[in-house]
């Protein structure tokens, strides 16, 4: 249970160690003029010599063409790759030459990191409504720390944090923008390469252990000569970690997104909040920026604690997206649905392709279908180490568990009755992606889930090819709906908003605006019109109504009244105690002796422990507790409470094989 100040330090050495004893540099060879033809005179008699061996002479003319020499004092080393691209020319010629001594070589290290183009240009000038907020956010900094910056689905968000790192490099400072996605930094990167160019850094997962070192070395002084030092990191919530020295502003974009949240392994941290600690480690400023503010961020902004800034209308005074909803239950009534699409759905789909516009189709549920079914007896194959269905994929033709990676071939019959009646239930992006290209035998479909994007470049390649054009129909989970910048969308298709609805979490309501109110805003950003149509089995909830105005000042207050009242926060902490053991009869005694410690704590409000919905992964059974804190109540004494606590149970022999994990304010 450590604090987010004491994850920061104890963070950086740790990740630090491990990237150096496996790094390795990156050398290239570059090449140069011999010192004896370095000359006038000499080298004229070179040319003249090697005229009987014309693509030696072509590969030494366009060296000088290429280094300036003999302009120059000395010769200038070259990259050997792009000599020999520059004349067109392979390597035994190269080789040759050196063998007589015209040229010489040397090996230099060389960076891994991504080279932008040099080009650079002007940011982009603020409109009147984003100049405004851009004052604004500097007029709060002067008294808060951190500001909200709450603009909706393509208000210029982006532009107004580039005005903001403009004035921090002025200073000298270092700038940290963080992003809840990986996927993200595809788009994000060129916008801000175009601006700041090689002064951009990238750190994520998917990057070699190598060039993430590359990056600590960097910021450390002790970079190679070919880059120079970063200024700006873009990166997910590990490069929270990195040595920065100076900085300055920390932007954490989309900050309502859960997986900012660390979960697994330990220290479990959310990001936004690291952040926070981090900027007050650096004096440094904290900038929230997002359309749909986390209830808990936007609570401290009415309590005075955050600034807030909001952006209300669209660049170019674009008008929002209209929002239709579709019952499904009504549809089917009237058989005016199409497998998992409604007949609204399928002729706004035919319209946006014939006018030459793109759509986006958001299922929050990957694989073909979410398990597989006897029609007989009702048998579903399960995984052999969790306690959940298996998902069937069907292009790696498997049933896969989403919690171990456990899988097996489809079923062909019922293990308990041996019936060959196994019917699919549910459906996930790959069978809309299969099933749309039904529909529309000519568009040009992509999907953008997990499965679909686990390489390094899947991401840029499915994004760029979007951009471009070259892509129709984009199909996709929750990495769709995040801060993504298309022109030409000008539908979106939520295909069943009752899948996050109807989650068994607090903060289900919360997510699922949140969700859709961002996957609506992916529609219509550049030309007049958008269109966004919600499935649902139930569309008299009050939240689509607040969706359909845009209003999440309305949906927040309710919310936040309705988590008052039962006491969730943000005006109360939650700690999550998480038992595991793979005997239940061992798991359920630990979890009742720890929770009858936890009891006769005063001021302790304590919910289980209880089996959650997922009562074994991985094979062991899990139970938890839950601790509510009120806001009054010391948060630092109840965490020692728990350390005693969890200290006590362990020193029990019968319970040594009970696994404990605390997670402090899960997400």
């Amino acid at each position: 249970m450590c604090s987010p100040g004491d994850i920061y330090r104890a963070a950086i050495p740790a990740g630090f160690k491990a990237e150096v004893n496996s790094y390795k540099p990156k050398t290239a060879c570059y090449v140069r003029i011999g010192k004896a033809w370095t000359e006038e005179k000499k080298l004229h008699q070179l040319l003249d010599k090697l005229t009987r061996a014309p693509v030696q002479q072509k590969l030494v003319i366009r060296y000088l063409e290429t280094s300036g020499f003999p302009g120059k004092r000395r010769p200038e080393w070259i990259d050997k790759s792009v000599l020999l691209n520059a004349s067109a020319t392979g390597n035994p010629v190269l080789k040759s030459l050196i063998k007589k001594g015209i040229f010489e070589t040397d090996q230099r290290e060389v960076s891994r990191l991504e080279i932008y183009p040099s080009e650079l240009q002007e940011p982009a000038s603020l409109n009147e409504n984003q100049g405004k907020a851009f004052c604004n956010i500097k007029q709060l900094f002067e008294k808060k720390d951190v500001v909200l910056l709450h603009g909706i689905t393509s208000s210029g968000k982006t532009e107004i944090y580039i005005r903001l790192i403009v004035e921090e490099l002025e200073k000298g400072k270092q700038v940290l923008y963080l992003l809840p996605e990986i996927a993200l930094t595809t788009q994000i990167i060129m916008r801000l390469s175009k601006v700041f160019g090689n002064k951009v850094g990238v750190y994520h997962s998917k990057y070699s252990g190598n060039e993430r070192m590359e990056i600590w070395k960097n910021l450390l002084g002790q970079n190679p000569e070919d880059k120079p030092p970063l200024q700006i990191m873009l990166g997910a919530r590990s490069s929270l970690f990195l040595p920065f020295h100076n900085l300055g502003l920390v932007i954490v974009d989309e900050e309502h997104e859960n997986t900012y949240k660390q979960y697994d392994p330990a220290p479990r941290y959310h990001a936004r909040d690291t952040a926070i600690v981090l900027s007050q480690l650096h004096k440094a400023k904290v900038l929230l920026g997002t359309a749909t503010p986390s209830l808990e961020s936007y609570y401290n902004c009415l309590s005075g604690k955050y600034g807030l800034v909001e952006l209300a209308t669209r660049y170019l005074d674009l008008q929002p997206p209209e929002i239709k909803m579709v019952d499904i239950r009504e549809s089917y009534h009237k058989k005016r649905m199409k497998s998992h699409f409604s007949s609204a759905l399928l002729d706004a789909i035919r319209d946006s392709l014939a006018r030459k516009e793109q759509v986006i189709l958001f299922q929050n549920r990957r694989g073909f279908s979410l398990f597989l079914e006897c029609r007989e007896c009702g048998w579903v194959p399960r995984c052999k180490h969790c306690d959940v269905s298996l998902t069937y994929h069907k292009k790696a033709r498997k049933m896969v568990c989403h919690y171990c990676g456990y899988s097996l071939p489809v079923a062909a019959s019922c293990e308990d009755c041996g019936s060959h009646e196994i019917r699919m239930k549910g459906f996930g992006t790959e069978k809309i992606e299969d099933e749309i290209a039904l529909f529309f035998p000519d568009a040009r479909i992509a999907r953008m889930d997990l499965d679909a994007t686990r390489t390094r470049h899947a991401f840029e390649k499915v994004i760029t090819g979007f951009e471009r054009g070259a892509i129709d129909i984009l199909v996709g989970t929750q990495m769709i709906s995040k801060g993504l910048d298309f022109d030409n969308v000008s539908l979106v298709g939520i295909l069943n908003a009752d899948n996050m609805l109807n989650y068994p979490d607090f903060r289900a309501y919360e997510r699922s605006f949140q969700l859709m109110l961002q996957v609506s805003g992916r529609a219509g950003r550049k030309k007049k019109g958008g269109t966004v149509i919600i499935q649902t089995w139930d569309s008299r909830l009050e939240m689509f109504h607040h969706l359909i105005r845009n209003d999440f000042r309305t949906f927040a207050m309710d919310q936040l009244a309705e988590r008052k009242g039962f006491h969730y926060p943000p005006f109360t902490r939650l700690i999550e105690i998480a038992l595991r053991c793979t005997d239940t009869k061992i798991l359920d005694r630990g979890s009742e002796t720890l929770a009858g410690m936890l009891r006769n704590q005063s001021g302790l409000r304590l919910m289980g422990p209880e089996y959650p919905l997922i009562s074994r992964i991985r094979n062991s059974y899990v139970k938890r507790i839950i601790l509510k804190i009120d806001k009054d109540k010391s948060v630092a004494l109840v965490k020692d409470m728990v350390r005693k606590s969890l200290a006590e149970l362990k020193m029990e022999e019968a319970f040594r094989s009970v696994r404990v994990t605390v997670d402090v304010d899960p997400a």
